[in-house]
């Protein structure tokens, strides 16, 4: 039997993305435009700020990730299609003759769709992260050409234990009585059980992306199905090109707040692992992943004792080599300080605290007080007062990452081994993903900047006027 392998597998294939407008979204869907011939990428998009989703999808194909593709090769941009949805629907609100288009069509499904904030009502989260899953699922076993089902996880959804295989585990409260208890009750009443519902996980977030795992292993185990759990995701290493990013969550944020002169106590440990990779990094991973899924499913057809099997492949993408701590993070980000920040508050001074009442006694005094006296100069000057409110806020999001930054797990990740070493030279060439061969310094040298040009976008004429000023 021949193994198809990565270039033949996505060769002329027809590929749906749920979360496509995310940030690993676009990553994914540049990179399987530019290095792919496929036929056609269907997007779920929903209509937002009064946009149509025709309206959504230019302006996402005007995206800044999207450049050097709009330059050299604007046609195959042509290759995006837009299918309007609405992930609060019972059938997703998608069209008959849509849905008949992906039916038929169909080939590859890569599930990226989630909400990512920690703090997200339990109602949306469970709105979105199980029951959106389920819906993109039901439409997956309706597709007559299926040869792969990627579901999405996250790295931290079993991060109640210590040590985190390569499986499912199951939840406390099952995700059929999730769901049935999210049908049930309204979104105040919803909130009374949040800490029942939750249990021992930190946040909502994680609590439903279990529950969105136990539903995927428990439904599609007849499927050719896989479930990737990346880590912290954070801006790209070399492609498209070298610190893209569209976002501030999670640990650029606060790197961001602490460059700019905003946070300079944080609340963690400097010596636990970090758990970080860069976008373009992860989506290589996610597309070598899609297709060891087919590649497996075709052999367990010929292997009896594969297919009295229930559970799905699961694919911890991790390494225990070159892993960052945390202080190394906050350190190396330095290496960006070539090309500063517009209007910085302070200098890039911090300090990382991992006992909690010393954390506060700083917070007081570095975070607190320079508040609101900063509040104080604007009610004088005639400004807006927002110090106060911002620190707040800061702090808030400071503590709800402090379950992260304070401990450490160790992860198995055989499978993702065994996809490295499946892969051929020119395959690993076309989709690096070993962590292993990342060199943060050069990597870190483009990380400020990037947030800076990207996500801030700050232009380069502005930048050498700030040049000059520190000069002088």
């Amino acid at each position: 039997m021949t193994i198809t392998r990565i270039n033949d597998f996505y060769s002329n294939s027809i590929i749906l993305i749920t979360g496509g407008t995310g940030f690993v979204g676009k990553v994914l869907i540049q990179k399987l435009l530019s290095a792919f011939e496929v036929q056609k990428i269907y997007m779920l998009i929903r209509c937002k700020d009064n946009m149509t989703v025709e309206q959504r999808l230019e302006k996402f194909l005007n995206e800044s990730i999207f450049d050097v593709l709009r330059e050299e090769r604007p046609q195959i941009l042509r290759k995006v299609r837009a299918i309007r949805t609405n992930f609060s629907a019972i059938d997703l609100d998608i069209e008959a003759a849509d849905r008949e288009l992906l039916r038929n069509e169909v080939e590859i499904v890569f599930n990226v769709v989630a909400s990512v904030k920690f703090n997200e009502k339990l109602s949306d989260a469970i709105d979105i992260n199980v029951l959106g899953t389920k819906k993109i699922l039901d439409l997956a076993m309706e597709m007559n050409n299926l040869k792969t089902f990627l579901h999405i996880s996250t790295l931290y959804c079993n991060c109640n234990r210590k040590y985190i295989n390569e499986k499912v585990y199951e939840n406390d409260i099952g995700y059929e009585k999730i769901i049935q208890i999210f049908r049930i009750f309204d979104d105040q009443t919803l909130e009374k059980f949040r800490a029942c519902l939750i249990g021992e996980m930190p946040n909502t977030y994680t609590m439903t992306k279990k529950c969105a795992e136990n539903l995927v292993n428990h439904r599609a185990f007849h499927l050719p199905a896989g479930i990737f759990r990346p880590p912290i995701v954070i801006s790209t290493y070399k492609e498209p090109f070298p610190g893209w990013t569209d976002n501030l969550y999670g640990p650029s944020g606060l790197c961001t707040w602490s460059a700019r002169g905003l946070v300079h106590c944080i609340y963690g440990n400097s010596r636990c692992l970090a758990n970080m990779v860069p976008a373009d990094y992860c989506v290589n991973a996610m597309i070598g992943t899609a297709w060891d899924i087919a590649r497996r499913y075709k052999l367990n057809k010929y292997d009896d004792h594969a297919k009295s099997k229930c559970e799905l492949p699961v694919y911890n993408y991790i390494s225990g080599d070159n892993n960052l701590t945390w202080g190394q993070y906050m350190n190396m980000s330095r290496k960006g300080f070539h090309e500063p920040f517009d209007k910085p508050l302070w200098c890039f001074s911090y300090i990382i605290i991992p006992w909690k009442p010393l954390h506060h006694a700083a917070a007081f005094f570095l975070h607190r007080i320079p508040a609101y006296i900063l509040d104080l100069i604007a009610l004088v000057t005639g400004q807006k007062r927002i110090y106060v409110k911002a620190y707040q806020k800061m702090t808030k999001i400071i503590y709800m990452m402090s379950w992260f930054g304070l401990k450490e797990w160790k992860f198995a990740n055989c499978n993702i081994k065994e996809l490295h070493s499946q892969l051929t030279p020119a395959e690993r060439k076309l989709l690096e993903f070993n962590i292993e061969t990342i060199d943060w310094a050069t990597y870190f040298h483009s990380y400020l900047s990037g947030i800076r040009k990207y996500f801030f976008k700050d232009s380069d004429n502005k930048l050498h006027k700030r040049k000059v000023l520190y000069r002088r």
